[in-house]
Formats: structure tokens, sequence, C-alpha cells
């Protein structure tokens, strides 16, 4: 996938751009770009993707597995995601597809053409099992899900409808452009890789981008933590097409193969709202294999643990009651991750106010020399090392900007993780003020009004939803 600086109309500019002259006897650096990765590194790239959609189809299909599910999440962001940089991907490899289409001088690697179409033809064997488990953008949104909260689901279709939008916007603008002229009005825009352009999630991976691409994605990611995937479910085009072929899948997620029960309780745990008349729906099932921790027919089958506690969550919490000092550790270490990332994110906000103020001046102070440097040789003396002061401040501002980012992204991590599996039960904190437990230890009500009636088509009875604490 060609990731390109789009600010521009032209597709291949930060190969074309000239570097800024700084005038007098300054030399700017030849700039040399990265060779393009071996061809045997591509193959991995080609058989971690295989590797990870099979893996997924047999813990989503067959062990029935949500820990699975998640522990390739975690790899998928890991590699897919800040190891490969967010590319390849087959979200972004729509544009490849459709400029290869369009124009004869532009062709595919067999990479693209693997990540796009792999995908799509595993959705209509397995269904969307590539959204499960492997995608790093829908892994990094279902890895931060906490206390999810339901859409309408009037509007949770209507939303649907944006990324069917975005892909005709997505190919439109790959492989032509927008031209459009009404009377003395025009709009003239070459071609760009909008999919590209406004990935929220491709900073978070490069830890680095401009900062309103930073400010989306950490939206996203925030609102992610209470509304299941936002970005997978409303906006990725390439979702779109999945969804579709999914309807026609071989095998999907069918929460109990041999007997449904229709308790409810799997409409209660999926977060995506893919659960309708107590059945997975093919087209928005998003494979999380959320709805298998919650049936009781799995936790019998599995002799799992009743409620939404995994057996690792159960494990963890009977060591961490045996002594005093580890029910601290437990109880601070949320808390702790929690403070290191307002810290984080402080800091972040104050580099970039700072260098707002300070950039535009420094440029005025060069561009003023440049000016006198053309009629004085004594300032040409004083450009060159103005110049270079200024390259190392903003290298080391660069530096703080990094450094701020990762320590943003591993205390989120800590938290989510802490949250998510780790976090003390009511009653089990341990060394947290009163007035701070008071409202760590708040819970949904869970009286008999919070408690909803689904009515089965299937049988024609009515069943209460129980809900739990995910």
């Amino acid at each position: 996938m060609i990731v390109a600086a789009l600010a521009t109309s032209v597709l291949f500019a930060q190969y074309q751009k000239a570097p800024p002259d700084f005038g007098g006897s300054y030399s700017f650096p030849t700039p040399a770009h990265p060779e393009p990765r071996a061809y045997w590194i591509r193959m991995v790239d080609i058989g971690m993707l295989i590797g990870g959609m099979a893996l997924a189809a047999w813990f989503i299909l067959k062990r029935r597995s949500r820990n699975g599910v998640m522990m390739l999440s975690i790899g998928a962001v890991a590699y897919f995601g800040f190891y490969r940089k967010g590319c390849i991907c087959p979200i972004g490899a729509i544009q490849n597809v459709t400029l290869s289409l369009v124009d004869s001088r532009y062709l595919m690697s067999y990479g693209v053409i693997a990540f796009f179409f792999l995908p799509l033809a595993t959705a209509l064997l397995f269904g969307r099992v590539f959204c499960g488990g492997v995608c790093p953008l829908g892994a990094l949104q279902d890895l931060v899900v906490l206390r999810p909260r339901k859409v309408p689901e009037k509007l949770d279709q209507a939303l649907s409808w944006l990324r069917y939008v975005y892909l005709g916007l997505a190919v439109l603008f790959a492989g032509w452009g927008l031209h459009l002229k009404f009377g003395s009005f025009q709009i003239q825009m070459g071609r760009r890789f909008l999919i590209c352009e406004w990935d929220p999630f491709i900073s978070i991976f490069r830890i680095t981008g401009a900062f309103h691409m930073l400010v989306i994605g950490a939206i996203f990611i925030l609102g992610g933590m209470f509304i299941g995937r936002p970005y997978c479910r409303w906006l990725c085009p390439y979702g779109g097409l999945l969804s579709i072929l999914s309807r026609f899948s071989w095998k999907n997620v069918r929460i109990t193969p041999d007997k449904e029960l229709d308790c409810g309780l799997c409409a209660d745990a999926c977060p995506y709202g893919a659960i309708h008349d107590l059945r997975a729906d093919r087209a928005s099932c998003l494979a999380c294999a959320r709805c298998y921790e919650y049936c009781p027919r799995e936790l019998k089958l599995h002799g799992g643990p009743s409620g939404s506690d995994s057996v690792v969550q159960v494990k963890w919490r009977n060591a961490m009651k045996n002594g005093r000092w580890q029910s601290i550790v437990r109880s601070w270490t949320g808390i702790t991750a929690a403070i290191a990332v307002a810290l984080a994110s402080v800091w972040l906000i104050s580099v970039y106010i700072h260098a707002r103020y300070v950039t535009p001046r420094d440029k005025a102070v060069i561009d003023s020399l440049k000016k006198k440097a053309t009629q004085d040789v004594e300032v040409q003396k004083v450009l060159q090392p103005e110049t270079d002061r200024q390259h190392l401040v903003l290298a080391a501002r660069r530096g703080q900007y990094n450094v701020g980012s990762l320590s943003l992204l591993i205390a989120l991590a800590i938290f989510l993780a802490w949250y998510k599996w780790f976090r003390p039960d009511r009653g089990d904190w341990t060394g947290v003020p009163p007035w701070l437990l008071q409202h760590l230890e708040k819970i949904p009500d869970r009286s008999a009004k919070a408690v909803p009636v689904v009515k089965s088509k299937k049988v024609g009875k009515k069943h209460p939803v129980r809900r739990f604490r995910r």
C-alpha cells in the first residue's frame, strides 16, 4: 500500500518535493528514501496474514475461545500495527486496486494483491474472522472496550451506510480525483488516497503524525471505550465489503451450534449490536467471540466461572487475595497508570502548543536572515549556525514528542489491561483513600427495573436478560 503525504494533489509528492532553499552558504543534506522491503520479507507478511486468519477461524469457529481471539488481537496490533506501521493493510489496498484499474502505468505488488483479496476470500468461507482478531485497526478498538453502551438499532443501521459513502469517495479520489465546475466556481482536486490520509490509527501505530490526526485517533480510542468499534461499524470501507460477502459465508459464528438456549445473555454481551433475535447476524458480526464467554452452555462445557469472569481473572483474583501488599499493588496499579496517562497527555499538548508558538517565530528569523544574506556576506555567516540550531531544536522537540507518545501508549495499555482483567472487586480494594474509593467502587444499577425483557420470536417466550459487569 502506498502511504503518501496526501496534503498535496500529487500522489507521490513526498518523493518529488524539492528541499527548502535556505539561501546563502547553507547546503541542505541529500534526502535518502528507504529501499523497498525485500521480497522474502513481503512473503513473511503474507504468511503472517494467512496464519492469523487461519488461527482466527480456529479460535472462533472450532475452539470457541475468547481468550484465544484476544491473544491473537494483541499479536496483530504488535506486528501489523506497531511493527509494520499499519502498512500494508487491506483497507488502504482498496485505493491501490482502484488506481491500477484506472491507470495502466500503475502496477500493484503481489503483497498488495494478497492483502486485498485474501480477507475477502476468507469472508466467503468463515465470515469476518479477519475483523475478529487479525485487522490491527479492529483489534486495537476491541482491546479498549471497557463499558460499552448500546446504540439504538435504527441509529446503528443509519450510521453503517457511512462506510459505503466513504468507500465511494475513496474510489473516486484514488482513481480520478474531483473536478467540478459551476460557472465561475471550480473545484480541482487531484488523486488522493483518502483512506491513508484520514486513517485515525496510523499516527498511533507510528507514534508520530499531524496533531489533528492524533486528536482524531484519541477521540476514536476514548469513544471506543464506551461505543464498541465505532470505526469498524460505521466508517471502515473494507468492512463494508466484508459485510456483503459474509452474508454468503460457508460457516459463521453460531452462539450455540447444537441447541439454542434463547436466554438473552449473548445479546447483552455483544457490544457491537450484532445479535438480532438472539442470533448472530452474519453481516454485522465481527467475530469477537464475546458471546461465548456469557453463554451458560459454553461455561458448563469448559468448566468456566459464572457471569463474565474468565478463568484468568478468577485465578488472578484468588492469587492476589493472599496478602495485603499484593492487594495494595493490585489496587494502585490502575490508579498509577491513569495518572501516567493524564500526565503524558498534558506533556504532549504542552509540546504541541510550544511548537505552535515557537515555529512561526523561528521561521520569521530565517526568512529575515535570507533576505539580508543576499546583500551582506556577514549575515551569511550567521544564517548557517541559526539554521543548524533550529534543526537541533526541532530534533529535540521530536524526541520529546516521541517519548511522550510512547509513554502514553504504555500507560494506556497497562490501565486497560488492569481495568479489564485485574481490577479489584467491590470490597477488595486496599490502601485507597475512602473519598476515592467511593468513586472506584461504583457499579451499574442492577435493580429489577434495569433488567429488560427480550422476547424470542422463535419460541414466543419472554426471558429476562441478566446483566453482568464486563
